[in-house]
């Protein structure tokens, strides 16, 4: 199949011959690749416009119509696809722009975002807390806010371990369903 002309590859590549598409792109891609290099520094998207070319070229082989050379479809996908390329990456480059201009704007409304919510999380929190029975709103509040000890809350409120234990559990089951 290698020796064959273009237009004879074609053919067999409307009959979806696998082989005849892999002639076609060992034919053209090392030439196609230097054209787009040309235009486009990173090797990365130099490859990533090359395979379009040939995924374009595949997902269409019923619809073109290819003389005797197959070059001149491939050389006018390559063109597009570097035009597409371009445009994007230029968009990218004035959206990145602007994001980084108007960073502070962003971040201002993040953090006053963030504040309401944490307000919002701990007005919920003091309203269940409110609603807990005396002796796991103290236990809860000295486990969670005190950071104090499961045994050192025991002796405080003169309970037993295990009871703190259940408190604490029982405390977070709560805010766990309240919550979400």
């Amino acid at each position: 199949m290698k020796t064959w002309s273009d237009s004879q590859l074609f053919d067999e590549l409307k009959k979806d011959n696998k082989i005849a598409f892999s002639v076609i792109f060992d034919r053209y891609s090392d030439i196609l690749f230097r054209f787009i290099q040309k235009r486009i520094d990173s090797v990365p998207d130099v490859e990533d416009i090359l395979q379009e070319v040939f995924i374009s070229m595949w997902n269409r082989r019923n619809k073109i119509e290819v003389g005797a050379s197959i070059y001149p479809y491939l050389f006018k996908a390559a063109k597009y696809e570097v035009i597409d390329w371009l445009v994007k990456n230029e968009k990218r480059s004035r959206h990145l722009e602007y994001l980084e201009v108007n960073k502070d704007q962003y971040l201002i409304s993040a953090n006053s975002e963030d504040e309401l919510i944490a307000k919002e999380l701990a007005h919920l929190l003091d309203h269940e807390m409110a609603n807990m029975p005396p002796t796991m709103r103290s236990v809860f509040r000295l486990s969670r806010a005190e950071g104090m000890s499961i045994k050192d809350i025991a002796d405080q409120l003169s309970i037993s371990e295990q009871t703190v234990k259940n408190n604490v559990s029982m405390a977070m089951s709560r805010l766990k369903f309240k919550l979400k």
